[in-house]
């Protein structure tokens, strides 16, 4: 590989470890967070900004950097907490954390 490919690559990377990168699929931005919003999201009591706030809630001083509602009605809240990155599973029927 070319020393430019492989700085690309790196660039990339480190970008979206930093939560620079924009990801693809249909998003919505709110408070500097990435959410990815299904169709059936309007079926369940819990909305994605709610369990951003209650992944927040559990880990003070963290950033969210992508919430995703999985098949099983359950919200994968991905946080930056300090320099690292930690995933917290938010039930879109009741707000419990697993």
């Amino acid at each position: 590989m070319t020393v430019v490919f492989k700085s690309l690559i790196l660039a990339c990377v480190v970008s979206s470890l930093l939560g620079v990168a924009q990801p693809l699929g249909s998003a919505a931005y709110a408070q500097n967070s990435f959410i990815q919003v299904a169709d059936s999201s309007g079926d369940y009591p819990i909305h994605p900004s709610e369990a951003a706030s209650i992944a927040r809630d559990a880990y003070p001083d963290s950033k969210v950097l992508n919430v995703k509602l999985l098949p099983n009605g359950v919200y994968a809240v991905t946080l930056k907490v300090g320099g690292s990155v930690s995933r917290v599973m938010v039930d879109a029927t009741s707000g419990a954390i697993s």
